[in-house]
């Protein structure tokens, strides 16, 4: 009997060591969930709900139609924008026709400057001769004189033109503003049908026709198929040997008697381990009497292999991982047969 007892403390004892040592070298954990992406979907734009085109839960790709909102004011509003290009365009029409006239009178203004000096000229030469009197040269003087405001006064109407008609073409500003108008009322008008940003599954649908859809405000609720991992929870003493890129063994309760694999993503570099009171801000101490305290844990994000995760994997589903450091052949090997034994384990869950 004596011998018995102590074979099974000896066992008892072999099995505490290596379980100390496992969990440095190869650690486990339970305490892990399957994750993903998940986007409350809101509407860009306004109005009431005139179709749903998905069911709950439904699987959709990305680019399938989710449902529709009223889009009536939406195509009021393109029209509109579409009658202010025209306008726009009729506009710069008009300014263009006024700087054509304005050029028009700078050049019979110039023309009428150059006949001016053209015929003072004569009459100086007549008035230096002694033929015309001396009158008639100050009244060339001032023709030539008026001519020169005139052409002034036709280079400031054709500036003044140009300047209100601005940049020709599609540069103009006010062909520009008219043409961002539109734009943005046709965008307005596509975001009146909402798709799907990814593949995935609608979850929890409550939307229902005639509901008024605020912009900018969710109204449902999607789950991204393709970015999926779990997230492990391991205490802060198993962390030290766990790198990025280590080989992972999974076991998910929604596949019993399955190992998948995976690898590590990313570990956990900091938690959030004191409550606050709201009311005054200060920290809320937990007195601890224990003997030992409970292990603090950290997440590590666990990288499945899509190629081989199940296809109908759901958010929440709780999964059960081991890590292979490699820091140990032995408990990287026992450990593989232990992650075997907790799936066929999992039919019990």
């Amino acid at each position: 009997m004596r011998k018995l007892t102590l074979i099974v403390i000896g066992i008892a004892v072999v099995v505490f060591v290596y379980g100390l040592f496992a969990d440095r070298s190869t650690p486990y954990t339970d305490q892990s969930a399957v994750q993903s992406s998940v986007i409350m979907i809101a509407p860009d734009v306004s109005g009431r709900v005139t179709h749903i085109a998905v069911r709950d839960n439904q699987l959709v790709r990305a680019g399938d139609v989710l449902f529709t909102i009223d889009n009536e004011r939406y195509e009021i509003a393109v029209e509109a924008a579409q009658a202010q290009l025209s306008n726009a365009g009729q506009s710069v029409g008009a300014s263009t026709a006024s700087v054509v006239a304005a050029e028009a009178r700078l050049a019979a203004s110039q023309a009428t400057l150059v006949n001016a000096r053209a015929q003072s000229e004569r009459v100086f030469e007549l008035v230096r001769r002694g033929v015309s009197s001396p009158s008639r040269g100050d009244d060339s003087r001032a023709s030539v004189r008026n001519a020169a405001a005139d052409v002034a006064r036709s280079q400031a109407e054709l500036e003044q033109a140009r300047q209100s008609l601005g940049p020709s073409g599609a540069d103009n500003p006010q062909i520009r503003q008219a043409q961002a108008a539109l734009s943005s009322a046709r965008r307005d008008l596509a975001d009146t049908v909402v798709r799907a940003p990814s593949n995935g599954r609608v979850t929890n649908l409550q939307l229902a026709p005639g509901r008024f859809a605020a912009g900018g405000q969710a109204v449902m609720t999607f789950v991204e198929n393709d970015a999926v991992w779990v997230e492990a929870e391991f205490r802060e003493n198993s962390l030290e040997h766990i790198k990025v890129g280590d080989p992972v063994g999974i076991v998910l309760d929604v596949r019993p008697g399955r190992v998948y694999p995976g690898k590590v993503d990313s570990v956990g570099w900091g938690i959030d381990n004191r409550d606050v009171d709201p009311q005054t801000g200060l920290p809320h101490v937990t007195n601890d009497s224990g003997w030992v305290r409970d292990p603090q844990r950290f997440v590590v994000r666990i990288r499945l292999d899509p190629e081989k995760r199940p296809s109908d994997i759901r958010v929440g589903s709780q999964a059960s991982v081991i890590v292979y450091t490699g820091l140990n052949g032995l408990t990287d090997l026992l450990g593989r047969v232990w992650i075997r034994i907790v799936s066929w384990l999992s039919y019990l869950n």
